[in-house]
């Protein structure tokens, strides 16, 4: 076996210092049993619940996801990542138990830093508890202000992409409203945050942020407009058809 160094890190992240891990292509659940306990101590500050809601944000709990954008498995590993930890192939190839495994690992190593966007949203390595809902209101008027100005701007990190990628068709996961709108502006939701992770995978201009604002609903309106769905929602809402269409339809 050889020694190398994480080249690479979960998405949106800076390179990894961490030490080089033992690589190994064919590694059993009951290794990744193990490899939990190992890091236990080091990351008792995560939970079980907090590394399900992890998965539900990132994939949509999906271990078995691979959507073409270079992101794998239920967390969303790229590929440096996922083998400079010491696991072979890809992370959507191997088992849940060794994506947990992987998971808790890299957050034992690096914290909550390797998913931003989505530790943000769910308050994840915050001073307080974690366990908030993602749903619940901002907690004062000030914050709802901040919360509804950041939506309007629709923020970008980075320009948006000159070519489309491809994304291979796959099934959506569970839409937990009956539409999705900017009447939630205010409101930072994982469904909104899925819904556009996916439009940008297809070649979009949308952030994942978690909040509805006038550019996904812009967005949203286009996309039906141009793939010619039969909504039963208002243009610029997203029902189950428009939802269900970013996964299932091909990118044209």
């Amino acid at each position: 076996m050889s020694l190398l160094r994480a080249r690479k890190n979960a998405r949106h992240a800076k390179p990894s210092k961490a030490a080089p891990g033992m690589v190994a292509a064919g590694l059993t659940a009951s290794f990744a049993v193990a490899d939990v306990a190992a890091f236990a101590s080091s990351a008792s500050a995560a939970s079980a619940d907090d590394f399900a809601r992890l998965r539900q944000c990132e994939s949509g709990g999906n271990y078995g996801i691979n959507t073409g954008n270079g992101f794998y498995g239920a967390y969303q590993f790229d590929r440096g990542t996922w083998n400079g930890l010491g696991y072979g192939g890809r992370a959507h190839e191997a088992s849940p138990a060794i994506q947990d495994a992987a998971a808790r690992r890299l957050q034992a190593q690096r914290g909550w830093g390797p998913w931003p966007a989505c530790s943000r949203m769910l308050g994840l390595g915050r001073d307080s508890s974690p366990a908030a809902a993602v749903d619940a209101a901002p907690a004062s008027a000030a914050a709802r202000l901040d919360d509804a100005t950041r939506a309007s701007r629709s923020r970008s990190v980075s320009p948006a992409p000159k070519v489309r990628v491809a994304v291979a068709p796959t099934p959506p996961p569970a839409l937990r409203a009956e539409v999705l709108s900017v009447a939630d502006v205010r409101t930072q939701r994982v469904d909104v945050a899925q819904w556009q992770r996916r439009m940008a995978a297809r070649g979009w201009d949308l952030v994942a942020d978690g909040y509805f604002g006038p550019k996904t609903a812009d967005v949203a309106k286009r996309f039906a407009a141009e793939k010619r769905l039969n909504v039963s929602a208002l243009p610029g809402e997203v029902d189950r058809v428009v939802w269900d269409a970013a996964w299932r339809l091909a990118v044209t």
